[in-house]
């Protein structure tokens, strides 16, 4: 028979229920907080609260009353001691709960729990409790499939010995021990980890090197990465929407890129401002493209061109070109940080636009060099005022249009800016007087252009070369006293600008200038003494426009002079002889088409560096000078239409060099030298109706022509010369 116990009874076994209850509890949160879990500490104090209010005090089971034993010193914890206080509990419901808290703690709590090593040395130490037996098995089977341990002390037992002060100790220090190993294991597997996973990427990579994706367009609009491309403009954004953009295709492209993930944020932005121009431009179908996109080369070594252009001069309007300096090499296309700063791709068959994506090399690119790329059209986006780091600019002879966009006028760095042969609109922007630094201006045989010459250009004091010629559509400008501003002006070519104006004064401040291009711009008055300042003038050209006056015997002070065409104007008197004294590295002189009076000097003899000489359709009078024989280098010479007389000396078939005679229109009598007919390799040029003889020679090929004209009866194998012509 079973027996209730007493009140007594029930009264004591309840009072050493609870003390059980409480020590244990209170040792095991203390070994939480030996690890650092407050966590832990915070879940078991809100389950103890819900324990209290769930407890019902029925179906309460008598048990043995268990021996008094002596109570360990109480650890300090009043905030855990207040809200874990023990209520009145059944034996029983304290286990199952606790066993069925552990098991929700294995699954529900991995991040927080204690290592299920804990339970183990429980249970090897003797405390062989009910809630560590139901729980024991599965925690160590959680804790060998590498899962999270579990909460020890949610399961703390309630029938066994408590433990003395110095177990404790001893407990908590092999649990600290376990915990310590536990992670070192961890660590172990999570280093194992990583080396095999980077071996997998090497072996993934090296086979994606060795094909790379280029041209190929994604099926639809990538993803935007907001981590990974700060700093796109909008109209990048914009793009990207086209799958089948040139944005898209570069998007595309470093988005597989397998080392993406290893570049730091400025080179990935690098690289898809690289692509976007590839892809933007034709990249394919480039002359030479060697390395481009392939992920196994670096950027800096893909094919960019080492041979950097020398500065431009400017071009003779007969298509030559000049350079003031030589060509430089580059050893790489980036600077020594590994940032892109030459983008060099001149005649290199460049197709398509310039992508706006230029702007993500702001902070690097020092060269941008396209042109002579005749496929290249389109506007030059506005963008490009943002490389503020740009010192060369060459884009000429290609089909930009559009207008020139007044965004250049902020790259205060740059010092070369070419951008001739190319059909723009609209006017030359004023704001390019803004470039304090600016060596070179080039906008020449732009055609299209219209408006005036900005007078903000003449304050670019640094301006060496000025090249701002062939702009027919410009439809005023004056050659301002502010010229006299650009003292390191070296060369200044602006012909067929319609100026309307005289050269001023102050032109003879400019002390550097070698070479000055005023052709065709209805330049009037008469030159200027300080013109003559100039000593370092090399080459002069003032043809065609409206300048009166004479020769200056002051000529003879540019003793370097190589070009002097003076052509086309309304000069008058004389040449005078002493010029020539000092003109002997002459080599191109013209002069035709002007009021010259008078005979020619035979210092003209004294030009043994000419190569061409036009002196027709001048008021020249006299005799052929015999010394003209003493040019050996001259291929052409022009006498036509003018008012020489007497024959022809014989000395000039001494002219071995003679390619080219006009004598048409002239009152020269005699026949051509047997000699000089021989090395006239066209003598149709000799008596064309087009330079002035009345009727036009024939069978030129065997130099045996007749002319119809008494004045001029030709060479011997003509025939003897009469009256009749025969």
């Amino acid at each position: 028979m079973r027996f209730l116990p007493s009140a007594t009874e029930e009264s004591t076994e309840k009072q050493l229920a609870d003390k059980k209850a409480a020590a244990v509890e209170e040792s095991w949160l203390q070994a939480c907080q030996d690890q650092h879990e407050p966590a832990i500490l915070e879940d078991i104090a809100e389950e103890h609260v819900e324990d209290n209010a769930e407890e019902n005090l029925s179906g309460i089971m008598p048990m043995p009353m268990p021996a008094p034993m002596p109570m360990p010193a109480p650890r300090r914890n009043t905030t855990l001691r207040s809200m874990s206080a023990p209520g009145i509990f059944s034996v029983r419901n304290m286990e199952a709960q606790r066993i069925e808290r552990g098991r929700r703690t294995l699954t529900a709590q991995p991040h927080t729990a204690l290592f299920s090593s804990s339970l183990r040395n429980r249970h090897e130490n003797g405390f062989h409790d009910n809630a560590t037996s139901e729980i024991l098995p599965e925690a160590m089977r959680i804790s060998e499939s590498g899962a999270a341990p579990v909460l020890a002390q949610l399961v703390s037992p309630v029938q066994l010995e408590l433990p003395s002060e110095d177990g404790n100790i001893e407990r908590r220090k092999r649990i600290c021990l376990c915990a310590v190993a536990a992670s070192c294991l961890v660590v172990f597997a999570v280093v194992m980890g990583l080396c095999f996973g980077l071996g997998n990427d090497k072996q993934e990579q090296s086979s994606q090197d060795e094909v790379s994706p280029k041209t190929e367009s994604p099926t639809a609009a990538p993803t935007i990465l907001a981590d990974t491309w700060d700093g796109l403009p909008d109209v990048t954004i914009t793009a990207l929407e086209d799958p089948s953009s040139p944005q898209a295709m570069a998007y595309d492209w470093v988005l597989n890129d397998p080392n993406r993930t290893v570049y730091p944020h400025w080179k990935i932005l690098q690289r898809f401002a690289l692509a976007a121009i590839y892809y933007s431009t034709g990249g394919d179908g480039w002359n030479l493209q060697e390395g481009w996109l392939s992920y196994g080369v670096d950027e800096c070594s893909w094919y960019v061109r080492k041979l950097v252009s020398g500065e431009r001069d400017f071009f003779l309007h007969e298509g030559t070109i000049e350079t003031s300096s030589g060509p430089s090499f580059i050893a790489s296309a980036c600077n020594a940080e590994g940032k892109y700063a030459y983008f060099v791709f001149t005649e290199n068959n460049l197709e398509g636009t310039l992508p706006p994506e230029l702007s993500l090399l702001s902070n690097s690119l020092r060269y941008l060099e396209v042109g002579s790329n005749e496929n290249l059209y389109g506007t030059i986006p506005s963008e490009i005022g943002l490389l503020t780091n740009l010192l060369r600019f060459y884009a000429d002879r290609n089909l930009h249009s559009g207008e020139i966009p007044a965004e250049i006028g902020k790259l205060s760095l740059l010092q070369e800016l070419e951008l001739s042969h190319n059909p723009f609109t609209g006017s030359i922007p004023s704001e390019l007087g803004k470039m304090e630094a600016l060596r070179l201006l080039s906008v020449g045989e732009c055609r299209q252009l219209s408006g005036t010459l900005p007078t903000e250009l003449y304050s670019l004091t640094n301006m060496v070369t000025f090249y701002v010629n062939g702009l027919e559509g410009l439809t005023s400008g004056m050659l301002l006293p502010e010229i006299g501003q650009m003292t390191k002006l070296e060369s200044f070519a602006v012909h067929e600008i319609s100026f309307n104006s005289s050269i001023p004064t102050e032109i003879g401040l400019l002390s550097h200038l070698s070479k000055l291009n005023l052709w065709k711009c209805h330049i009037t008055g008469s030159l200027p003494s300080e013109l003559f300042l100039l000593t370092n003038m090399w080459r002069i050209d003032i043809d065609d426009n409206a300048l009166t006056g004479t020769i200056a015997t002051e000529f003879g002070l540019f003793p370097n002079l190589t070009m002097a065409w003076m052509n086309g104007n309304g000069f008058t008197g004389t040449l005078p002889g002493s010029v020539f004294e000092s003109w002997g590295q002459l080599n191109y002189f013209k002069i035709n088409n002007n009021n010259l009076q008078g005979p020619l000097p035979s210092q003209l003899g004294l030009l043994t560096s000419l190569e061409l000489m036009w002196l027709n359709h001048n008021e020249f009078s006299g005799s052929i000078p015999s010394e003209l024989g003493l040019l050996n280098n001259v291929t052409e010479l022009f006498l036509h239409e003018t008012n020489l007389a007497g024959s022809i000396p014989e000395t000039l078939s001494d002219m071995a060099g003679l390619e080219m005679l006009t004598i048409s229109n002239t009152s020269l009598t005699g026949s051509i030298p047997h000699d000089l007919c021989g090395s006239i390799w066209d003598m149709s040029y000799t008596c064309n109706v087009y330079f002035g003889l009345w009727t036009a020679c024939y069978d030129v090929e065997k130099v045996n022509f007749t002319c119809s004209s008494n004045d001029l009866c030709g060479c011997d194998a003509c025939g003897e010369c009469n009256s009749t012509g025969s």
